[in-house]
């Protein structure tokens, strides 16, 4: 969202006209007067701003630029105000940009004190009263002001600046979206690519709940529709996007909330430690309050989104009912949504006005139209419809039975909008109250014979799966007729031996499919996390999607974004399957590069713990054991003497040891478990364990035994524990 006067924040200003004074000469105060001049020239203030990036000769600002004096903006202010609709009107031939372009990416990216923050506000709204139309204007790039702000707050992210300098910059930031936005509403989007940058800009904010980054998200949702939401539209993700709003920021929630329970070394009641607790402690409870504002239901310029059946025109009551706009949206990363679920499991069960639970809308949304035309949104593929509907009736199985205000069931919901029986959720649905499906009302070509029709199955199949749910009795408009408590659990235990295979078989071809997108294999591995098959085949794609990156670390980011979280859920589901254990290892080793970009963590995550829980419980599995040991060696090697210290504190280096001391015969493990205790131990930083006896003659024995593999990395590893 960066534009060409963004761009120019932080580059040097390009050589305008000198200001010239009364007499003709520049002037030598280094701020000059321009508001002297009796005729200015057109593109004198946006010159003026352009050289803003100057450094003040003022002698109570020393080291700093001219932006972050008030006489600076108290003279560009006075420069609008000597020929207002010249000057402020001003469109650079070249750049297409406006006074107003420049002012808003100075200000956002260089107010450092409020007493700068409330000059530059005055003078942006001198420029605006005075030529409203620029509100609107789009430089070369395409963008309009307020994009400037926002390519600003990307560009200045990850300077150090104190609590003051960044409460000030956001001061700022606020009152000039709300100025923007509240002249037009409309002139940016603030969904998709451009509220993901928005979001991604932001940084940890530590200051007390609401602090100013979530007010600032607060603002762009009341006053700009500012949403994670899709629209009425029915707007999807794009083929190429690897990651949305709400995963990310889930994924910042994470770590920060990791980083408020860190262990230190030594004493844990130190106020320093205590601190740094609280410090990310806010920051978590910000970026959730962040991810609760986007998730609300757009209302600005009349955007609304789809109910099942028709179109919502007042969700009043849902800018508060978490749950039901998390699984509205369809674009809950699945840890997401099931955090979410069960720390709100009293809002699984309650309605909204319309007398919808969560259940309704997950059952409700889909490919086809609903009754009034309009398309149900659905962001992610169609398994992920059946993983939202199996963890809200985990949740509250009864839900499946509860009527809307329209007297629909989720079953029949789930028929109208088009799903598949499996895939869908539909036979989780049925499976939870049988009864429902003889509130459906089916035609003969009704869409449920589409749901139950697998790629896997012909049409013979098709015919034996609806007799085993209860026959069809010729009767138009009827099917599974006289399903009764007895006789319904037994046919429905009769279809799921079969259903189930066929769905276990239609998943394991799909995450082996070469060109599946790594985000709907990661999808069907969250539908399908009880099935073993289904999450071995599925490391293994994310292994090879993460290798396929090669030499590219954003390439393999793109993988591990959601993947690290996938393989680690696919660990903890199958802790007694150890090719699910070694595969998940794999894929963590390929995904490694990834760590500390774009959120990504690997000791939030609990990859590095997962990892080690995988050793402790395979000791006597030379595989799990090596790919392990090549896990946290990459994770140690990218991200240093923090990620070695974690690896020591959830007793990895002893699982290390004990890999040794298991397979004193193999070459493979031998080796690994040497190569990444050297990595581990080539941080001086790191909190490490001393060396042992018991350590000391594992190292050993490895280096005699294989010495072309393991006696140099044994020398350094024991000279090192040693303090040598």
């Amino acid at each position: 969202m960066g534009c060409s006067q963004s761009k120019a924040v932080e580059a040097a200003a390009p050589p305008g006209p000198p200001l010239q004074s009364p007499t003709g000469s520049a002037t030598k105060s280094g701020r000059g007067s321009p508001f002297m001049v009796k005729k200015v020239k057109p593109s004198a203030l946006y010159h003026h701003l352009l050289h803003g990036l100057g450094g003040s000769d003022l002698p109570d600002a020393v080291g700093k630029i001219k932006a972050q004096t008030v006489p600076f903006w108290n003279d560009a202010q006075r420069l609008c105000e000597s020929d207002a609709g010249l000057v402020s009107s001003y469109v650079d031939p070249n750049t297409k940009g406006t006074p107003l372009h420049v002012a808003c990416s100075l200000g956002s990216a260089r107010v450092d004190s409020m007493e700068v923050a409330d000059a530059a506000v005055k003078c942006i709204r001198a420029i605006i009263d005075n030529s409203p139309e620029s509100i609107s204007l789009r430089d070369n790039h395409d963008h309009v002001p307020l994009e400037g702000l926002f390519a600003a707050m990307a560009a200045t992210k990850g300077r150090d600046q104190d609590a003051a300098v960044m409460q000030s910059a956001y001061a700022f930031r606020m009152e000039i979206a709300k100025l923007l936005l509240m002249k037009n509403p409309s002139c940016v989007l603030l969904r998709g690519q451009n509220l993901y940058r928005i979001a991604e800009s932001l940084p940890d904010d530590c200051e007390q709940p609401l602090g100013p980054t979530a007010e600032f998200v607060k603002l762009l949702v009341d006053k700009g529709g500012a949403s994670a939401q899709p629209s009425v539209r029915g707007e999807r993700r794009s083929p190429g996007d690897d990651d949305d709003v709400l995963a990310m920021l889930y994924r910042r929630f994470v770590r920060q909330f990791d980083q408020s329970e860190r262990f230190f070394e030594g004493d844990n009641s130190r106020p320093e430690v205590i601190r740094h607790r609280e410090k990310f402690k806010n920051a978590a409870v910000n970026t959730f309050n962040i991810i609760e504002l986007l998730l609300r239901q757009p209302k600005a310029n009349g955007a609304a989104l789809n109910s099942p059946g028709r179109v919502v025109e007042d969700d009043g009551d849902l800018d508060y009912l978490l749950v039901h706009n998390a699984v509205r949206s369809g674009t809950c990363a699945p840890d997401l949504l099931r955090y979410i679920v069960e720390t709100n499991l009293e809002k699984v069960a309650e309605k909204d006005s319309r007398g919808n639970l969560p259940l309704h809308y997950a059952a409700g949304y889909g490919e086809s139209a609903g009754n009034n035309g309009n398309i149900a949104p659905l962001a992610s593929p169609e398994s992920y419809s059946k993983y939202v509907i199996d963890e809200l009736l985990y949740a509250y199985p009864d839900g499946a039975a509860v009527e809307n205000g329209d007297g629909a069931l989720p079953i029949t919901l789930a028929i109208e909008s088009g799903k598949k029986w499996i895939g869908g959720g539909i036979r989780s649905l049925h499976e939870a109250y049988p009864e429902g499906i003889e509130h459906a009302n089916l035609g003969d070509k009704h869409p449920l014979l589409h749901s139950m029709s697998f790629r896997t199955m012909g049409e013979d199949s098709v015919d034996d799966t609806l007799n085993e749910l209860g026959g069809n009795d010729d009767e138009e408009g009827t099917i599974a007729t006289g399903v009764d408590g007895g006789g319904g659990r037994n046919r429905k235990r009769k279809a799921k031996r079969k259903i189930n295979k066929d769905e276990s078989h239609d998943a394991i071809m799909f995450v082996q499919k070469s060109d599946a997108p790594v985000r709907d294999v990661i999808t069907t591995m969250w539908a399908n996390e009880d099935d073993g098959g289904v999450q071995m085949l599925g490391c293994s794609a994310l292994a090879n999607a993460a290798k396929k990156a090669g030499d590219s670390n954003e390439a393999v980011a793109s993988v591990a974004l959601l993947g690290v979280t996938t393989a680690v859920n696919a660990m903890k589901n199958h802790p007694n399957e150890p090719v699910v254990q070694e595969k998940a290892c794999a894929a963590l080793t390929a995904m490694a590069p990834a760590d500390g970009m774009r959120e990504v963590s690997f000791a939030a995550s609990g990859a590095i713990a997962t990892t080690v829980c995988a050793m402790q419980a395979h000791v006597s599995d030379a595989t799990v054991q090596r790919e392990a040991c090549r896990a946290l060696r990459g994770i140690a090697a990218k991200g240093g003497a923090d990620r070695a210290t974690t690896v020591a504190s959830v007793s990895g280096f002893t699982a290390l040891v004990n890999a040794l001391g298991a397979h004193p015969n193999d070459v493979d493990v031998q080796k690994e478990a040497c190569l990444c205790m050297e990595v581990l131990t080539s941080y001086p930083d790191a909190y490490l364990p001393q060396l042992d006896e018991q350590t000391d003659a594992y190292l050993q024995a490895a280096a005699d035994k294989f010495p072309a593999e393991c006696s140099e990395p044994a020398k350094s590893i024991r000279a090192r524990l040693n303090g040598k």
